[in-house]
Parts: structure tokens; C-alpha cells; sequence
């Protein structure tokens, strides 16, 4: 019998449960929602730690990540052609007709982004590989992103860290199905309102792509076989670890502080409360007795009562040693937290007029105390992503239908990123040394390419003119020179003819 989708999930599964372990406990102490108990569902309480610290440093770290990936009003990536493609060629400098084409292209992608609203599940899917350490991303046709969670899906890769088998599970309303899909929903289906949809996908046999189809009830979906070239589905990890088929998180490195963060400060909330009690004691055999606890449970503030002080004592919380030590050590717990998920370090604006300094500022600072997990990150996210939105634009007719191999995306990683600023700054520099050259030197040099080059550094190629169109601005101009060098001539011409006919009628007369 033929292995179905649900069995072979269902045997990745054991594989998967101790990094999903490690999730929930990492969730319980940051974001629960973002890996809710096993069993969880909407009507549920989710736990509640007794700090809020996880959270804060989750979200202010996704929020980093995710604006030096897309910075505000710069592109994250470039458009190039592969230098094998140049040696083909014969030709290693790009013109500037083709680098012009590029940057618009660059811009089509660009606006597609924003349309599509990238940075949403940009920042979701960080999120959820700081805390669990793993997040599963899938294309849809219209260039929109889905991010799926750990408990969603199983992943199978080789040694070499490359997905072999991908699985995931959704839980649909059979009313939202085709019609093809709906004959294959059983009675209890319809009676829970759900229904399990496996999507299995595999490298195919030739190793040149992946094969793919849904499952329902053990049955294949109809129309839904079929293979991809470039995959949709990027499963991702925040810490590579060699063998393994899943990741670690950032969370997962301090999980550790943040136990500790967690117990000091139940044991802050638990000193306080005892320490705001107000109790009152009154000595059995005082004088008064029933008659002097009345009174003081009646009495009001600023009241006056008759009695022996001796016989009343106000009880008062007397380890406040104990309690300073507390918290001397979740101040100390907290400032190293805090240091490592950066939440006291400088941000990047979000405005269009966002400095080069800012953002080299951002990426030493997360390539410092990331560790290089922030480029390998964003290398392996962007990457996955362009190259299935370029497919997909190419086909949809949004973007020139260039050959496959000739023009690849390049993403600008870390300090790479200042690329553009850093080819205008060089143009700059070049004009600058020109300036005390002699003049035929200038002959030597290419105005046109460092003209190119600043214009497409500021994100302004509608600025330059190709080479066509200053030869027609030059033939134009030549043109008018001969034209109005043609015009004197009759002018002169017409004058001189004046000027004769006047002289032969002074000589008659």
C-alpha cells in the first residue's frame, strides 16, 4: 500500500516533538501565543508569566531585524548579472542602457513588495524564529506571504542542510473547499466543521525540482498534483545546527536568564504583596478586649480612641534584606537580557530621510552581537523570496521575460547594503580628483558611466538619459547650428544683394 501524506506526517512527527517541546517552554516565557500548549484552542487561557521582559525583547528585536532587512525607502537587493553570463558574453562592463533596465526593474519589484505588504510577515516570521527557533514561509500566487508555525509542519533535510521533504498540516472548513475537495470530506467532518489538508511536497526523482500534491482523508485532492522549478516554500531556521532538520532560537541561548527573570519575579510580586499587608494585633488579655477590636475595626482614619498602646502592635514585614538581594539580582539578570536582544541600543528612524550612519550603525551592531546569524538570516530569507517573485512576476507579464541564468537578485547584506551610498560617495570623490587634473586627461574618463552611477545610487534612473537619446539631443543641435548658420548666410547674402541695388540706383541718379 502506498505511503499517504497523513502517515508520513505522522512519522516526522516524533522527530519534530522535542524542538517543539523547547518551543512551548520558550513561548510560556515571552509570547505565548506564538506557541500556544499542546491542545490549546481559541476559547483556552494561555499561560501568563510573571514578567513581561521575553516579550519586550522578542518584539524589539524582530522590529530591528526587520527594518535593516527592509530598510525604509531603500531596496534591500540589486538585480545583476551573474559574472559567468558576462565571460559568455565577452563583455564584463554592463552598459548603461542595461543597468538602467535593471534599476526599473528593481523598482517594479520594489513597489510589488510594498503592495503586498512583505514587511507584516516579515516581522511575524522573525518572531517566530527568535522564540522557536524555526518558521515556514509559502509564496501564494498573488506575491503574498503565509507564515506557517513549528506545530504546522515537518521538515526533512540532507546532511548538507538542504529540504528534501516538506509536509504541512491545515485545518479547514470543509465549506471552504472546492467542489472536487468536497466529496472526499467524510459526515464527522462536516459535523466538527474541520478537516485535515496535507500538503506534501519532495524533491522529484531527477533532482531538478519538487513534486507536489494535497491529501484529504487519505485521498489526493484533485488537480492538485504538479511540480515547481523554484520552490514557494522556504523553511527556515535561526540557528543552523549540523544534522539536525530544525533550528534553535535566540530565545532558546537565554532561555536560562529568563527562568531566573521569571522566578525573581514572582518572588518580587510575592514579597510585595506581603509586605503591603496591613495587620493589626491586639494582646488577648488586653484591656478592653472584644469592646477594643471593635472599636478599631470601626474607627476611621484621623479617629481617636482610648486605650494602652502596649496592647496594640502593627505587624511589619521584616525581610527586606532579603528582598533588596531580589532585586539587585533581576536588575543584573535584566540589564544582560537586554544587552543581548539589544533593547537598549539605537534604532533606525523609520522615515524617508533615514542617514547612512544609522543604518551602519544598525547592522555592526547586529552583526556584532548576532554573530552573523543577522546576514546568514537575511541571505536565506530574501534569497528564497525574489527568486520566487521574479518567477512569478515573469509570468504574470510584470517584469521583462529575461532568460533564466541571465539576471539574478543580489541581496544586500549587512554592511553591503550601503552599496548604493557608498558608489555615490566614490563618484563624489572621483569628480573631486578631477578637478586638479589637466584637461586633456578628461578625455580618458567616462562621464556618462559616473553620471550613471550617482543617479542609480540615488534611486533616480529616470534621470539619465540613455545613449540614444543623446544622440537624437546631438543630431538636434547640429541640426539647429546648420540651420541657423544657413539663415546668416541669406541674411548676408540678402543684404549684400540691398546694398548693391542701392549703389547701381545712387549712380543713375
Amino acid at each position: 500500500m502506498a505511503e499517504t501524506a497523513k502517515s508520513r506526517y505522522t512519522l516526522m512527527k516524533a522527530k519534530r516533538d522535542p524542538y517543539l517541546r523547547r518551543a512551548r517552554d520558550c513561548a510560556s516565557l515571552t509570547i505565548p501565543a506564538l506557541m500556544p500548549p499542546e491542545g490549546h484552542s481559541a476559547t483556552a487561557q494561555l499561560p501568563e508569566p510573571y514578567q513581561g521582559l521575553g516579550a519586550r525583547a522578542v518584539v524589539s528585536l524582530a522590529s530591528r531585524l526587520m527594518v535593516a532587512m527592509y530598510p525604509p525607502g531603500k531596496p534591500s537587493f540589486k538585480l545583476d548579472i551573474p559574472p559567468e553570463t558576462r565571460i559568455k558574453s565577452g563583455e564584463m562592463a554592463v552598459s548603461t542602457d542595461i543597468t538602467q533596465g535593471l534599476v526599473l526593474s528593481e523598482q517594479l519589484i520594489q513597489s510589488e513588495i510594498e503592495r503586498k505588504q512583505w514587511r507584516r510577515s516579515t516581522n511575524l516570521a522573525l518572531q517566530y524564529l527568535l522564540v522557536t527557533g524555526n518558521s515556514l514561509e509559502y509564496m501564494q500566487p498573488d506575491n503574498t506571504i503565509r507564515v506557517f508555525r513549528l506545530d504546522q509542519y515537518c521538515v526533512s533535510r540532507d546532511m548538507m542542510g538542504t529540504v528534501k521533504e516538506i509536509i504541512t498540516e491545515e485545518y479547514l472548513s470543509p465549506e471552504a473547499l472546492p467542489d472536487k475537495a468536497k466529496s472526499m470530506v467524510s459526515a464527522d467532518d462536516f459535523s466538527q466543521n474541520s478537516v485535515a489538508l496535507y500538503t506534501h511536497v519532495k524533491v522529484s526523482k531527477d533532482g531538478e525540482g519538487y513534486d507536489v500534491y494535497q491529501e484529504i482523508n487519505g485521498h489526493q485532492v484533485p488537480d492538485s498534483k504538479g511540480s515547481y522549478k523554484v520552490m514557494p516554500y522556504n523553511a527556515l531556521r535561526y540557528c543552523t545546527v549540523i544534522g539536525e532538520d530544525y533550528g534553535r532560537g535566540k530565545v532558546e541561548e537565554h532561555l536560562p536568564d529568563l527562568r531566573t527573570i521569571d522566578a525573581l519575579s514572582k518572588s518580587m510580586i510575592d514579597g510585595a504583596a506581603m509586605a503591603s499587608r496591613n495587620v493589626t494585633m491586639i494582646r488577648p488579655n488586653a484591656a478592653g478586649g472584644l469592646n477594643l477590636r471593635r472599636r478599631f475595626a470601626k474607627a476611621d482614619n484621623g479617629d481617636i480612641i482610648v486605650g494602652n498602646p502596649e496592647d496594640v502592635v502593627m505587624l511589619q514585614y521584616a525581610n527586606n534584606s532579603g528582598m533588596q538581594l531580589c532585586a539587585a539580582e533581576l536588575e543584573r539578570q535584566t540589564r544582560e537580557v537586554s544587552s543581548a536582544f539589544l533593547m537598549g541600543a539605537a534604532t533606525v528612524r523609520d522615515s524617508e530621510r533615514t542617514t547612512a550612519f544609522e543604518v551602519r550603525r544598525m547592522t555592526e551592531e547586529l552583526e556584532g552581537t548576532l554573530g552573523g546569524v543577522y546576514s546568514q538570516l537575511n541571505a536565506d530569507m530574501q534569497q528564497a523570496r525574489l527568486s520566487r517573485l521574479v518567477t512569478q512576476m515573469k509570468r504574470n507579464s510584470q517584469l521583462p521575460d529575461w532568460p533564466d541564468g541571465m539576471v539574478e537578485p543580489v541581496i544586500l547584506t549587512g554592511l553591503e547594503a550601503l552599496g548604493r551610498e557608498q558608489d555615490i560617495t566614490r563618484v563624489q570623490t572621483a569628480l573631486q580628483f578631477l578637478q586638479g587634473m589637466p584637461p586633456e586627461t578628461l578625455t580618458y574618463v567616462k562621464f556618462s558611466e559616473l553620471l550613471g552611477k550617482a543617479f542609480y545610487g540615488l534611486n533616480l534612473p529616470d534621470a539619465v538619459r540613455t545613449e540614444e537619446e543623446v544622440q537624437k539631443i546631438k543630431q538636434q543641435e547640429q541640426q539647429q547650428q546648420v540651420m541657423a548658420q544657413g539663415a546668416q548666410a541669406l541674411a548676408g547674402a540678402a543684404g549684400q544683394c540691398v546694398g548693391e541695388q542701392a549703389a547701381a540706383a545712387m549712380a543713375q541718379q
